[in-house]
């Protein structure tokens, strides 16, 4: 008899936790499905907004894009580095100008090459004196990529007339020269005359320029 209550009161026990184990299964799944459920309610609810984001980026996208365009066009030349500037564009000097200008850019007066030493650097101070620099026949007419003659150019500002640049003075860089290179002058010794007239106005003090020294006003 004690052995048969035993096992009746153990098959008791057994169906109780099968019971409560029931019973917390399905209270797990019904605050489960009611966490499902109320997130599938919150879709469409926030559908829409994301929606709207989206529309959001796609219309401010190309804007974005435009304005890193524009931020890398105007944003100031890095100044070269010297030792990577001279490795690279004085080579390009030697070959194409120093024929002319001479290796230490004294030039020859007499025959109408100006001197850079000490005076080139003035031209930065004026847009056009700037644009001057590359338009004049013997850069722009040279063999040198416009890359090249960006480089040429602030090697020789810096080699040759580095006080006379502006504090904030701005490298050349190949877009600046392509840009202004192919508008070739008709008559460049008005224009030299005129630039010197408004630098030396400004304090300036460049070197002789006897080329076309007849027509100096």
């Amino acid at each position: 008899m004690r052995s048969g209550a035993r096992r009746q009161a153990t098959g008791w026990r057994w169906l109780c936790a099968a019971a409560i184990l029931l019973g917390v299964t399905q209270a797990i799944a019904a605050e489960g499905a009611s966490a499902v459920a109320a997130d599938a309610a919150r879709l469409p609810q926030t559908a829409p907004a994301v929606a709207a984001d989206a529309a959001r980026l796609r219309q401010t996208a190309p804007a974005v894009v435009a304005d890193a365009a524009r931020l890398q066009q105007t944003a100031p030349a890095v100044a070269p580095d010297a030792a990577h500037l001279r490795q690279t564009a004085r080579p390009d000097y030697v070959l194409q100008c120093a024929g002319c200008h001479r290796l230490d850019g004294r030039g020859s007066n007499p025959h109408g090459i100006p001197d850079f030493r000490q005076s080139v650097g003035a031209f930065v101070h004026l847009p056009e004196g700037r644009e001057y620099l590359i338009r004049v026949p013997g850069a722009a007419h040279s063999q040198l990529s416009n890359a090249e003659l960006a480089a040429v150019l602030n090697w020789v500002l810096t080699e040759f007339s580095a006080a006379q640049l502006p504090a904030d003075f701005a490298p050349y860089s190949e877009a600046e020269v392509a840009a202004a290179r192919p508008n070739r002058y008709d008559d460049v010794v008005p224009v030299r005359h005129a630039l010197a007239r408004r630098l030396t106005s400004m304090g300036f003090t460049l070197s002789d320029y006897y080329y076309g020294s007849d027509r100096k006003p």
